[in-house]
């Protein structure tokens, strides 16, 4: 009897050689206190999410997933907000196993199951392949363990899902080519659908490449199965079927999608025609490494031996043609901003579609490992010509040095004992253990390297402040109001919103998600798909701080926009009251029966508190939920308004997108008052000979006097006894080009704004200038909100001439040696800090502050080039008349504008009437739950239902019973047309194509069940054929 040798199992050797690299890379993050929570998105959305969904599961927080949520800021759907997340993710649902407060270890193990599941997909697609069991082995290594996989890990967790399904619809596509059953690939493709709708888009190209490819190569082989006209019919039928499986959650999320913030919103490809240059010469470091700054997503950082591969895979062109072609388009994809704009669902250019390079590098190591005994001399030749010249490009793209990261040594290191291993392999035996053992631990070894270079602070020194500290996430959870919202359900029952003051949360992120976990229906939410009518009526009103991502954040802390929004809480710092900082007008501090203001003490946070202890604000003016406007706005005189203006217009009456018959019309008018300032500047450029001496004894280390006061000297004082020892006895040409230039800029900075602000420059050093506006006549806007109304924004962005001419300006001024080597220095420099036309812009008062921000075209998410802007200085009481506004800038060397207006928005007894009437039409018996919104309404006269619930078609209104169609009032919320007298009104909500969903889903189910069963009768009559035969004979 033969024997056979046992063999271990490739997935166990998988699974063995996972745990050491795991234990590396995220075990280092463990020993030092750290979690793979990103600070930004991590932190603020993720977690919040998951800890939600597990509240969900568990049914502890009183909300299903189908349904309306209060608690997504003004509010939303549930589903079709954490679609994009948690609901089709099936690792998401093992959150359930683990206890309440281990949620936080629950997030960060669940990363490390998605990254284990990317592996084994891999080896089952390797399988189907038929590749051996050493090119599946390190293939799968390579495919789980690179520089995307692991920035994922810890920036975007649910990003695993991607690298995870896209092996296992390539295997789909190739048993359909093998003559196999089409419902793998129909079942993988349902289960893309239900889990996210941008993997579903960069799935599917990725899978139609890979249908190709596949097709090309079997066909060149004559190993093809199935005619191509077959193949076709099949791969429709996995679509529609699949299509219909998925409907329940596909239908309602794509709804979504089409009406969220986002569609039509983006500038395809960030108006990019080609990407700066400093991302093509980041490039080349990138394949390997990612842990530098990244550039449009260029995470590849794939691990040395795939390089190899690569270029035997060239080697041997024709004999990988599939493979190659693939492998060029996505090099020549790399480098077109459209490309990137067209994967990423035609808006910013961003490269996340290079998580499906990982594939076809995998693939080519698996090729290669399997080909290694026939490795021939001019191979090896053609491996030391590739790496020298990418040797080379890495040269040249870091500025001509190899001053590289630790971390990055590890890559390049590993690449040169690749070549080292492959040589003794050549010379001594490819099959022997020793070469095995050699290259699986080198390759660990490379991916230990790239997962330390982002969890070690060895090699990241930002690791420690950019992921939370273990037990951080869990307690900033429970404690981010500092207890404050725990005392609002027992003060106040009712239905209520609420908002934070601008600064109150210091996270640099576009929004929170942790409000969320806390039922205070705070108004800011941080989701990728947000209400697109909820975004054009923060556009609309002109709110500084509207995103795509979060598009009304705190409003601004906008009187007149919280009141319509009915904010009744505001969440401040105690310090603010302290600094006696301004506070929208009509929020008065809580306080207790004593009189005394309430405040709750500081609970420590690690890393994440904001160091200040919580007070109250509530507000007498917010609106209800839902009241009755008996007038509607004329739409041409308010569309001409302001956005301060718009928003006092809409206290007046209601603004429509098709007149209601019977409610009466009013023009919308302008309440906001002009203000006249002066402009001065607040900085001294170095424009005199003095001013220059004065610069070089107090900057210029060689130059400086000790104990000498430069202060005390009058400019001529200075000129006589110091000009020598400042080195400008003799004033050179060059020194008084760019002090003329200096006063050149001042004047005419000056003449530019002498009737307001038109322009914020630079001098010829680079430094940016600052301003002042002196307000005429203060004590006229008291109890008075301020903005500044900006408009025909342009900037002049810096480029990599003038920042290099900006710092031998400043070397010149202060009198140090330019040498050749230190200009290639700040060549360097220059290019690895490109401008890309993103600002900041600070106004500040005596009691507030604001800022302008453009964010640049190299943001991913949020990027809009702002034209315009209306910036909130905040409420002037009675008391105070502001006089000064300080405003600097950073980023740009200069911006213009058409006009800074400087207005002030009255609050007085017209408001307050106007308030008042609002508040007194409201729905009487208000009655709010998850998915209804009920009350009786009471009017003599036709009026317009006028709510704050964000628009959607799934609210269904009834009036005394029968329904009713609503419509779109004030841009963004429901409404609807109602005649006078005491009716009933009843708004309810279901989710958007839900119903369909749910029938199409029964019938795709049933579809593909029955075929199942067909199938496998048949598999069976087959397999018993043959015995029945040979019975008969």
């Amino acid at each position: 009897m033969e024997k056979r040798s046992f063999k271990i199992p490739v997935w166990l050797i998988y699974s063995v050689a996972f745990a050491v690299v795991i234990t590396a890379t995220f075990g280092l993050l463990r020993f030092e206190g750290l979690t793979n929570i990103w600070r930004v998105d991590g932190i603020a959305q993720h977690f919040p999410i998951l800890k939600e969904f597990y509240g969900i599961l568990h049914g502890t927080v009183h909300q299903s997933l189908f349904s309306w949520s209060w608690n997504l800021g003004l509010g939303a759907d549930q589903m079709t907000s954490f679609a994009y997340y948690v609901v089709g993710d099936p690792f998401a649902y093992l959150i359930a196993l683990f206890p309440a407060d281990k949620i936080e270890l629950g997030y960060q193990l669940l990363t490390i199951v998605r990254l284990y599941a990317v592996g084994l997909s891999f080896l089952a697609l390797a399988r189907q392949l038929r590749f051996k069991r050493a090119g599946s082995l390190l293939g799968a290594l390579i495919y789980t363990f690179n520089g995307f996989t692991f920035y994922v890990s810890f920036h975007h967790p649910f990003f695993l899902l991607a690298p995870f399904f896209f092996p296992l619809l390539c295997l789909g596509v190739d048993k359909i080519y093998q003559g196999k059953s089409f419902l793998w690939l129909t079942g993988f493709t349902a289960l893309v659908l239900i889990c996210n709708i941008y993997f579903s888009y960069l799935l599917g190209l990725g899978a139609l490449v890979f249908a190709i490819a596949r097709y090309a190569d079997l066909k060149r082989r004559g190993e093809l199965v199935r005619s191509f006209p077959k193949s076709l019919g099949y791969f429709a039928a996995t679509v529609a079927l699949a299509l219909a499986v998925a409907s329940v959650i596909l239908l309602p999320t794509l709804l979504a999608m089409m009406s969220s913030s986002r569609t039509g919103s983006a500038t395809f490809a960030n108006g990019l025609s080609l990407y700066p240059l400093v991302y093509y010469l980041n490039l080349p470091n990138a394949l390997f490494n990612t842990t530098g700054t990244m550039y449009y997503w260029d995470v590849i950082g794939t691990g040395a031996l795939s390089f190899v591969a690569v270029v035997w895979t060239f080697r041997h062109f024709k004999d990988h043609i599939a493979l190659n072609v693939t492998l060029i388009l996505i090099a020549l994809g790399v480098l077109v901003p459209a490309f990137a704009a067209f994967m990423n669902v035609m808006s910013t250019p961003s490269n996340r579609w290079l998580l499906l390079a990982s594939l076809p590098l995998a693939l080519a190591v698996a090729s290669f490992t399997d080909s290694l005994e026939s490795l021939t001399t001019k191979d090896f030749k053609w491996f030391i010509i590739a790496a020298t010249g990418f040797l080379i490009l890495l040269f040249v793209g870091n500025g001509f040095t190899f001053l590289l990261r630790p971390s990055h040594y590890l890559s390049y290191g590993c690449l040169f004992i690749f070549m080292v291993i492959l040589s003794y392999g050549y010379m001594r035996s490819m099959n022997g253990l020793p070469f095995k053992t050699m290259l699986l631990a080198l390759v660990g070894l490379n991916a230990i390297a790239i997962g330390t270079s982002f969890y070690s602070t060895n090699f990241n020194a930002s690791v420690a402040y950019n992921e939370i500290p273990t037990g951080s996430a869990t307690s900033w959870a429970k404690n981010f109001f500092d207890g404050a919202d725990k005392f609002l359900k027992k003060y106040d029952k009712s239905f209520y919103r609420t908002s934070m003051m601008s600064n109150y949360d210091i996270l640099d992120t576009a929004g929170n998600n942790i409000p969320m976990l806390l039922g205070t229906h705070t108004i800011e939410s941080y989701f990728s798909v947000q209400n697109g009518a909820v975004n054009n009526f923060n556009k609309q009103l002109d709110n500084n701080q509207q995103t795509m991502n979060d598009p009304t954040s705190d409003a601004n802390n906008r009187t007149t926009m919280l009141n319509l929004l009915g904010v009744k809480y505001v969440f401040a710092r105690r310090d603010d009251v302290a600094l006696r900082r301004s506070f929208p007008y009509g929020f008065k501090l809580v306080r207790n029966k004593q009189g005394k203001m309430v405040k709750f003490s500081n609970r420590t946070v690690y890393k994440l508190e904001n160091h200040s202890s919580t007070v109250l604000l509530k507000n007498q003016n917010a609106l209800p939920l839902a009241y009755m406007q008996t007038r509607q706005l004329n739409s041409s005189s308010y569309n001409k308004l302001s956005g301060n203006d718009k928003e006092q217009a809409l206290l007046t009456g209601a603004k429509v997108d098709h007149q209601v018959a019977g409610v009466k019309t009013t023009k919308a008018t302008s309440a906001s008052k002009p203000m006249s300032y002066t402009v001065k500047s607040l900085s001294e450029p170095i424009t005199t000979l003095a001013q220059l001496i004065r610069y070089r004894l107090t900057k210029n280390n060689d130059l400086r006097v000790d104990h000498l006061d430069v202060n005390k000297y009058s400019d001529a004082q200075l000129v006589k006894y110091f000009a020598k020892s400042a080195k400008l006895g003799h004033v050179s040409k060059r020194v008084n080009k760019l002090l003329t230039e200096n006063a050149a800029m001042v004047t005419k900075n000056n003449a530019e704004n002498a009737n307001g602000l038109k322009k914020v420059t630079s001098d010829v050093a680079g430094n940016h200038q600052a301003y002042q506006l002196e307000i005429k006549n203060p004590q006229r806007y008291r109890n008075s909100e301020l903005y500044l109304q900006i408009k025909g924004i342009k900037i002049n962005q810096t480029t990599t001439q003038s920042k290099l001419t900006q710092l031998s300006n400043r070397l010149t001024l202060l009198d140090e040696p330019t040498t050749p080597a230190l200009k290639v220095t700040h060549w360097r420099y220059v290019l690895n800090h490109p401008s890309f036309g993103g600002y900041l812009m600070s106004m500040n008062t005596s009691t507030s502050s604001n800022n302008l921000i453009q964010l640049g075209y190299n943001n991913m998410s949020d990027y809009e080039q702002k034209g315009s802007a209306t910036i909130n200085l905040g409420y002037s009481s009675r008391k105070v008349a502001r006089r000064l506004i300080n405003i600097c800038f950073s980023g740009e060397d200069s911006i213009s504008f058409k006009s800074v207006k400087l207005v002030a928005v009255p609050f007085n007894r017209s408001y307050e009437t106007k308030i008042h009437r609002l508040q007194n039409q409201g729905l009487k018996k208000l009655k709010v739950t998850n998915n209804t919104v009920s009350g009786v309404s009471t009017t003599k006269q036709n009026a317009i239902l006028t709510t704050s619930i964000p628009y959607s078609t799934g609210w269904h209104l009834t009036v005394d019973g029968k329904a009713t169609p609503t419509q779109k009032v004030n841009t963004g919320f429901v409404g609807a047309s109602v005649k006078g007298g005491t009716h009933r009104i009843k708004l309810t909500y279901e989710t958007p194509g839900l119903a369909v969903g749910k029938w199409l889903t029964r019938i795709g189910g049933v579809i593909f069940i029955g075929i199942f069963l067909a199938e496998t009768v048949l598999v069976i009559l087959r397999k018993r054929r043959p015995d029945n035969q040979r019975k008969r004979h």
